[in-house]
């Protein structure tokens, strides 16, 4: 085959060669501008899609700060309520002891009352109903403290017999009494072994009835003297002294 023919053949066929790939490029740049919209949208949702994971993780570690930081300021209150009530058991076992201490030298209806108030603890009360009773007891005393009763109850005489008699208490301080006949009176207070009735004829019987007629309201209020008498201790040895105190008009 001549030279010439030969390049011509090769020509012819590169040519095709380049028809080819000018249509396949041709093919590719309306592939192309067909699928750049979408793979622009997806891109777009992709980088939305980022930006919003990239705003929960955020939000998320700040919330993890937030827990933790509740979480430290919960444990710190819990530390301040744990020390307080330690303190609150310290000064409630100091309190319960004072209110032993002074139901000793309480009177017998004071003591009851106290009685009933401490029935309402029943077994490992909580500290906060122990609070309540004590507080309860110390607003009983307060209030027979600030005030004149009287009770009607049964006492048993030096000569062992058991009789009726009214007793009209000052306060916590002193209490007189007096059977209905006027044959036995006397007064009562508190010593070192608690409260303690002396029967005691030196008493007016009739001052005493007559105080106590008053109180009722079953006579006109009238200034009336009752005695009272007062322990001086000494050593082991007890002193007693007589004075005289004016009952104002009730």
């Amino acid at each position: 085959m001549p030279i010439y023919a030969l390049e011509l053949a090769q020509i012819d066929q590169l040519t095709r060669q380049w028809l080819d790939i000018e249509k396949q490029n041709s093919q590719l740049q309306k592939d192309w501008r067909i699928q750049e919209p979408l793979l622009a949208q997806r891109l777009a949702l992709l980088n939305a899609e980022k930006k919003q994971l990239t705003s929960l993780i955020n939000i998320d570690g700040q919330k993890n700060e937030n827990v933790d930081g509740k979480r430290k300021a919960l444990l710190e209150q819990q530390t301040r309520f744990e020390q307080q009530q330690i303190e609150l058991e310290h000064q409630l076992a100091l309190l319960t002891n004072q209110l032993l201490f002074i139901k000793q030298l309480l009177p017998p209806p004071l003591i009851r009352s106290w009685q009933k108030e401490q029935q309402v603890l029943g077994v490992d009360p909580d500290l906060s109903l122990q609070l309540q009773v004590a507080l309860a007891k110390l607003s009983t005393l307060a209030e027979f403290e600030q005030r004149i009763s009287l009770y009607e109850t049964p006492l048993t005489s030096p000569r062992g017999k058991e009789v009726l008699v009214k007793q009209l208490y000052l306060g916590t301080g002193i209490a007189w009494f007096t059977s209905a006949n006027g044959e036995f009176c006397g007064w009562g207070q508190a010593n070192e072994n608690g409260w303690t009735w002396h029967f005691d004829n030196q008493v007016d019987a009739t001052e005493v009835k007559r105080a106590i007629a008053i109180f009722e309201k079953k006579q006109q209020a009238d200034f009336t003297e009752l005695p009272i008498k007062l322990v001086i201790n000494s050593s082991s040895d007890s002193k007693w002294v007589d004075l005289q105190k004016n009952e104002g008009k009730s």
